[in-house]
């Protein structure tokens, strides 16, 4: 860990450009060093929001807030088909062989149980017909197959890892939904395309 003196020379030492670069991926910083960097927004009259954004960034829901922010989640309308039925995390793993290697795609998806069937039985179907044909696939498919059937029996414990990730990652832009007029369906719309948009 880096002593905390050590980040303030380096924040005094950077460009502008250098700090507003920290500043959009303050999501991993430590409490002591948040404090440096709102300083430093102040000393370089850098607009006084970007403050706001470092605390929403870094601001992340624990207890109470964080288990009435999931029963919202879940209550949510499934952005996939706009049903009602309760949402859960899910983990999708597509391969696909390609004689001396294969693919493998991975969907991370909040939506509802019956699009989950769906998708589940697509992917474990294609990976079924298709991930054999290569020497890795020959090991790579059923070590697939099993995690995915285990997920299905564990459903539970993997829609709470994956609810937890969603939160953690989109902290920043959950706090700012009443001053962006977003919303939480907006927000897990945005979240699921672009699971789906970046294994295709």
């Amino acid at each position: 860990m880096i002593p905390i003196e050590d980040i303030r020379k380096n924040y005094e030492k950077y460009d502008d450009t250098t700090i507003l670069k920290i500043i959009s991926g303050a999501k991993g910083l430590r409490k002591e060093v948040v404090v440096l960097l709102n300083d430093e927004i102040r000393k370089r009259n850098l607009n006084i929001r970007l403050i706001d954004f470092v605390t929403e960034e870094t601001n992340f829901y624990e207890g109470e807030e964080r288990q009435h922010l999931i029963e919202e989640i879940k209550k949510a309308v499934c952005t996939n088909c706009g049903d009602t039925n309760e949402l859960h995390g899910y983990t999708f793993n597509t391969l696909r062989s390609y004689l001396i290697w294969y693919n493998h795609d991975q969907k991370v998806l909040i939506i509802c149980s019956n699009c989950a069937k769906s998708f589940r039985l697509k992917s474990m179907l294609t990976t079924l017909a298709l991930g054999w044909w290569s020497r890795p696939g020959l090991f790579a498919t059923p070590a697939t197959l099993i995690s995915d059937l285990i997920e299905i029996i564990r459903k539970e414990k993997y829609s709470k890892r994956v609810i937890d990730h969603f939160i953690d990652e989109n902290t920043g832009t959950l706090r700012r939904i009443n001053k962006n007029n977003d919303s939480l369906i907006t927000i897990l719309k945005r979240f699921n395309q672009l699971k789906i948009e970046s294994d295709e």
